[in-house]
């Protein structure tokens, strides 16, 4: 009798996986339904939280339309926050008067009344699973009646970019305190980069901020004891009339101001009082104060030669010479050669005579500092006669560095927009940016398009490049080096 066969090792590895697939998949289309129902519940409380809202406002006589600290002004909060099921819900809440274009609008308008109805704009903000979204609902108010003047004027803000082009969707908020009641009111200009305030109460308090991510700021300035000349002053709104302020700002952008120490003459030389900067003696001893053949008096051998540690400036700028003094005697030779890092002569083509040598200073300006950014002296010394040796007492090679990074500078940066004056004409500047260059000597900073001007503090700039005043324009980069002494 045969006994029944089981599953081999195989068949349970296939099952598992076919059972984990189908269970992985059923997983994924569960998490997407619970998602899906929970981005369903949270729009459905946001609509729900709005349409409450706009129900309370409808609820409100025509004259009581209006937010806290709005124009028009009424009880209406223009930001609030409520919590369902977890979820936090912003409501902001913008109520404007509108033209309606029926009987014309602006200067055009038949019977000269600019604020027809108002605009109820309700915009619910909420986040689920970490992603933002809003729900907005829009409604139109009519009066009950015919149209009525609603008092006060209508103040007009235009915003701007360095071109004149409109900007829209710039913040702009309107402070008045001297108004009862008081009036601060936040919207965004339109795509015509304007906003319009109808029916706001005659005042010549109206501060102005305008805002946007990314650019510059503009604003109205108080008048005090310091800006007796505030450019633009507070904003001034007249009964019938309209008050247009025109406000720019643009992208902003970047300045790169990099320091650094000015070129330095400098060398190296040695006075042979130790051997701490001697590479290589061959067939020549240190006596303290100078290099001589070795073997003493009556022994000295024929030849030898003497090399010096090398020299490897950083940020090399050029070669300057190279000299030496020596007690040459009769019978004896001593000459002076210049050698690369690894104690190679510089071919003749390089340096004319090199091979030979050189029995006075020699001048090395010629040789390439990217080719040769490291030099070694050496020195052959010879006799004839073995009791007398030629003896080297000095020698040294010159050669300039820089410029190299300064770091740690406190700089100053002055725009040249004014906001005012002082009482006895001095003009009073926008931007004044106090900055300090890093370890390596470079600062970035973020700016309103402007000419600036800089100075520096503990030196003297000797150059810079570009000149200064430096122009900085939008969403564009501008670098600056400054050359800078003690």
């Amino acid at each position: 009798m045969r006994s029944p066969r089981g599953l081999s090792l195989i068949d349970v590895v296939v099952g598992s996986a076919l059972i984990l697939v189908i269970f992985v998949g059923l997983f994924g289309i569960l998490r997407a339904s619970v998602q899906v129902a929970n981005f369903s519940r949270a729009k459905a409380a946001a609509t729900a939280v709005a349409g409450s809202q706009m129900e309370y406002i409808r609820s409100l006589s025509y004259d009581s339309v209006g937010t806290i600290g709005g124009i028009p002004e009424g009880p209406v909060p223009q930001v609030s926050t409520s919590t369902v099921a977890g979820v936090e819900y912003v409501t902001r809440t913008l109520i404007t008067y509108i033209d309606d274009p029926a009987d014309g609008l602006g200067g055009a308008d038949s019977n000269g009344i600019t604020t027809d109805s108002k605009l109820v704009r309700i915009e619910v903000a909420y986040a689920i699973q970490n992603q933002p979204r809003d729900v907005v609902l829009v409604s139109r108010v009519a009066p009950p009646g015919i149209e009525t003047s609603a008092g006060g004027g209508t103040l007009r803000i235009e915003v701007v970019d360095m071109l004149g082009a409109p900007v829209p969707g710039a913040t702009v908020q309107v402070v008045n305190s001297a108004v009862s009641p008081s009036i601060n009111i936040s919207t965004f200009s339109d795509i015509t980069g304007t906003v319009l305030f109808g029916g706001a109460p005659t005042s010549t308090e109206y501060q102005v901020y305008v805002s946007k991510a990314g650019y510059s700021s503009a604003q109205t300035y108080e008048r005090d004891a310091t800006n007796a000349n505030p450019t633009p002053g507070y904003l001034t709104v007249a009964e019938s009339q309209t008050t247009t302020g025109t406000f720019a700002i643009d992208t902003l952008g970047t300045l790169v101001i990099s320091t650094f120490s000015p070129v330095i003459n400098t060398e190296f030389s040695d006075t042979f009082d130790t051997a701490d900067d001697v590479a290589v003696l061959t067939n020549t001893v240190l006596d303290v104060g100078d290099i001589e053949l070795s073997g003493g008096a009556g022994a000295y051998a024929g030849s030898g030669s003497v090399r010096a540690t090398t020299t490897a400036p950083q940020s090399l700028a050029s070669w300057g010479s190279a000299d030496f003094s020596a007690s040459v005697p009769v019978d004896t030779s001593l000459t002076l050669h210049v050698a690369d890092e690894n104690g190679t002569l510089l071919p003749d083509a390089v340096l004319p005579g090199n091979s030979l040598g050189f029995t006075s200073s020699v001048a090395l300006g010629g040789i390439s500092t990217s080719t040769y950014p490291a030099l070694s002296l050496i020195a052959n010394l010879g006799t004839t006669d073995p009791n007398t040796t030629p003896a080297l007492q000095y020698w040294e090679l010159s050669y300039s560095y820089g410029p190299g990074p300064l770091p740690d500078v406190e700089v100053l940066l002055t725009g040249s927009k004014t906001i005012g004056s002082t009482s006895g004409g001095a003009s009073i500047y926008k931007t004044e940016v106090s900055t300090t260059t890093d370890a390596v000597g470079v600062r970035t900073s973020a700016l309103e398009w402007d000419s600036y001007s800089l100075s520096v503090t503990g030196y003297t700039i000797a150059h810079t490049s570009p000149l200064i005043p430096v122009e900085v324009f939008p969403a564009s980069t501008t670098q600056i080096s400054l050359t800078l002494v003690p």
